[in-house]
C-alpha cells in the first residue's frame, strides 16, 4: 500500500520523513520530521536559529505559515555600530559575500512555526515525530559525500567558533565521507522542547543563551514577541494550472508569477526546448527581475498588493522539503539559517542564522523596522491541474530559486515531464544583466548557443550548489511520484 512521498535535502531527512508515513502519520508529520533531522544533518543550510515559509493543502484548503524571522532590536537603546565580518563564498566559481558574526543575527521563527504547524495538523506525536532528530543528534550521523561538499563551502564561517566547528568537524579538518557528527546539545534542546514547547526558546534558558550570543544585538522582548503569521497564499494560473504561492514575506511569489504571465502569451514551450524557448525563458526571468521595485519592497507588506500587482501583469543557503500523503495532503517547506553567523546559542547546539548579513532579505527601512518581518526568497509552492495531479515543489538557492521554480514549473507543465526527470534538466539563470549558464549536463555547442543570447555569461561547468536544490512531491491518480537535486545537492526522494 502507498502511504505518500517524500523529497528532502539529504537521505537522513528525507528518511525521518518516510518513517513517519509508515507509521500512519501524514505530510506534515512528514515534513516536521525532515526538517527537524535537517536542522542536525544539514547545519550549513538551516536549523533551529533560522526561519522559513511552508505552504500547505490541508481538508482541499491552501494556506502559507510565515516562520521566518524579524528584524531584532526591540527596546534596543544603543548607538552602537553593527560591525559584520565579509567572508567570500566560491559558488562553482561565482564568488559571492556573506556577512557574519553577532550584529548578523536576525529572530529565529523556525521553532514556533514548526510547534503551531504540528499542532493545529500534524497526526502523530511530537514525541514521534522529533524522535529521529533527537536521535541523529545524540548518536549522530555519518556525513555523505554532499553534506562534505557543503561543509568545505562554508568552513571558513564555521571555523569562527569552537562550538560551530564542531558541527562540522571532530578535528583539524571538516570531517571525511562516512565520519560520524554529533550535536548532543541539540539533542537535549530538541527534547526539552517537546516536552515543554517553545517557552523555553523565547522565553526561557534557551532564549538568554540566544540573546547572549547576539550580544544583545537579539533583545528578550524580541523573542517574546515572536509569533508565526498564517496567511492566505497568491494564486495564479498557467495553462489551465492553479498555483498557490507565498505574497509576503517571500518577494518571489509575484515574480514567479509575472514571468509565468509573460511566457503564456507566448504559447507552449516546446519539448524539448530549443534554443529559441531557452531565451523565451530568460526574457521571462529578466521580466520578473523588473517587478522588485523600489515600490515592490515597501507595499510587499500590505494585503492584496501582490496580488493586485500579479492580476495586472502582462502576458546562503536554504534546503527545501516536499511531502505528500495519501489523504491528498501536500506541504512545500522551504528552511534556513542563512549560511549561518558563525555562531551558535551556548549550550544548545542551536546555530544561529545571519539573515541582517544579506542585504538582499532586508525590509525597506531596514534596521530601523525593530519587530518587522524581513523579506526572504523562499517560496514553496502547491500547485494543480484541477483533475488528477497536484504538485508541491519548491527549491533552496536564495536568488536563483525564482528561476529554478520557474523552470521546474515549465517542464513539469509544458513538457509533461516527471518530476525525476524535470530536476535534472540543466538550468538557466539571469541577474541583472547577467545570464548565468549551467554547463554541466549541457555539450559546448548547446552552451556556445544559449551564450548568444545576453551580452553578458557566466558558465559554470561543475554540477552544484549554485543553481538551487529543487524537490518535488506529485500525485497523480492514485500514483506518487518524486524528484530531488540529488546530483547539485545530494537532495534525496522517496515514494513511500
Amino acid at each position: 500500500m502507498t502511504h505518500g512521498a517524500v523529497a528532502s535535502g539529504d537521505i537522513h531527512s528525507t528518511e525521518a520523513g518516510a518513517a513517519m508515513l509508515r507509521a500512519g502519520g501524514n505530510a506534515v508529520d512528514a515534513a516536521v520530521a525532515s526538517g527537524l533531522v535537517a536542522c542536525v544533518t544539514l547545519p550549513t543550510m538551516t536549523g533551529l536559529g533560522g526561519g522559513g515559509i511552508m505552504t500547505l493543502l490541508v481538508d482541499g484548503r491552501v494556506t502559507v505559515c510565515d516562520l521566518f524571522s524579524n528584524v531584532p532590536g526591540l527596546g534596543l537603546n544603543t548607538k552602537r555600530e553593527r560591525e559584520l565580518d565579509v567572508v567570500t563564498v566560491s559558488f562553482e566559481g561565482i564568488d559571492v559575500d556573506f556577512r557574519v558574526r553577532a550584529p548578523s543575527i536576525a529572530v529565529p521563527g523556525t521553532v514556533a512555526g514548526l510547534w503551531e504547524i504540528h499542532m493545529r495538523h500534524g497526526r502523530l506525536p511530537l514525541a514521534e515525530v522529533a524522535a529521529p532528530a533527537i536521535q541523529a543528534a545524540r548518536r549522530g550521523y555519518e556525513v555523505t559525500g554532499a553534506q562534505r561538499k557543503a561543509f568545505l563551502l562554508l568552513h571558513e564561517i564555521f571555523r569562527m567558533s569552537p562550538d560551530t566547528w564542531s558541527l562540522m568537524s571532530t578535528g583539524d579538518d571538516v570531517a571525511d565521507v562516512g565520519e560520524t557528527l554529533r550535536n548532543p546539545d541539540l539533542a537535549d534542546t530538541i527534547q526539552c522542547l517537546v516536552e515543554e514547547g517553545p517557552a523555553p526558546f523565547y522565553e526561557g534558558d534557551i532564549a538568554r543563551a540566544i540573546v547572549d550570543v547576539s550580544e544583545g544585538w537579539v533583545t528578550p522582548q524580541d523573542l517574546a514577541s515572536y509569533t508565526p503569521i498564517f496567511r492566505e497564499p497568491v494564486e495564479g494560473s498557467y495553462r489551465r494550472w492553479s498555483l498557490h504561492l507565498p505574497a509576503m514575506p517571500s518577494v518571489t511569489g509575484g515574480m514567479i508569477l509575472s514571468a509565468l504571465r509573460a511566457l503564456e502569451a507566448g504559447g507552449a514551450l516546446p519539448r524539448p526546448l530549443d534554443v529559441a524557448a531557452w531565451g523565451r525563458l530568460a526574457d521571462a526571468m529578466s521580466h520578473a527581475e523588473a517587478v522588485r521595485t523600489d515600490e515592490y519592497e515597501r507595499r510587499l507588506f500590505e494585503d492584496g498588493f501582490v496580488q493586485s500587482l500579479v492580476a495586472g501583469t502582462p502576458g546562503g543557503n536554504t534546503m527545501h522539503i516536499s511531502t505528500a500523503d495519501e489523504d491528498g495532503t501536500f506541504v512545500s517547506y522551504t528552511t534556513t539559517v542563512g549560511e549561518s553567523a558563525g555562531l551558535v546559542a551556548p549550550g544548545t547546539g542551536v546555530a544561529m542564522n545571519n539573515f541582517l548579513g544579506e542585504e538582499d532579505i532586508l525590509p525597506v527601512g531596514g534596521l530601523r523596522a525593530a519587530g518587522r518581518r524581513m523579506m526572504t526568497s523562499m517560496c514553496p509552492v502547491i500547485l494543480h491541474d484541477g483533475r488528477k495531479r497536484r504538485i508541491a515543489l519548491g527549491s533552496a538557492g536564495s536568488a536563483r530559486i525564482k528561476t529554478a521554480i520557474l523552470q521546474l514549473v515549465v517542464h513539469l507543465i509544458d513538457g509533461g515531464l516527471p518530476p525525476d526527470e524535470a530536476v535534472k534538466l540543466p538550468r538557466i539563470h539571469v541577474e541583472a544583466d547577467t545570464l548565468y549558464v549551467e554547463g554541466y549536463g549541457r555539450t559546448d555547442a548547446q552552451v556556445g548557443a544559449l551564450s548568444h543570447l545576453r551580452r553578458k555569461v557566466e558558465t559554470t561547468w561543475e554540477c552544484g550548489f549554485f543553481f538551487g536544490g529543487a524537490q518535488v512531491a506529485e500525485r497523480n491518480g492514485t500514483q506518487f511520484l518524486v524528484g530531488a537535486d540529488e546530483e547539485r545537492r545530494g537532495c534525496t526522494a522517496v515514494v513511500v
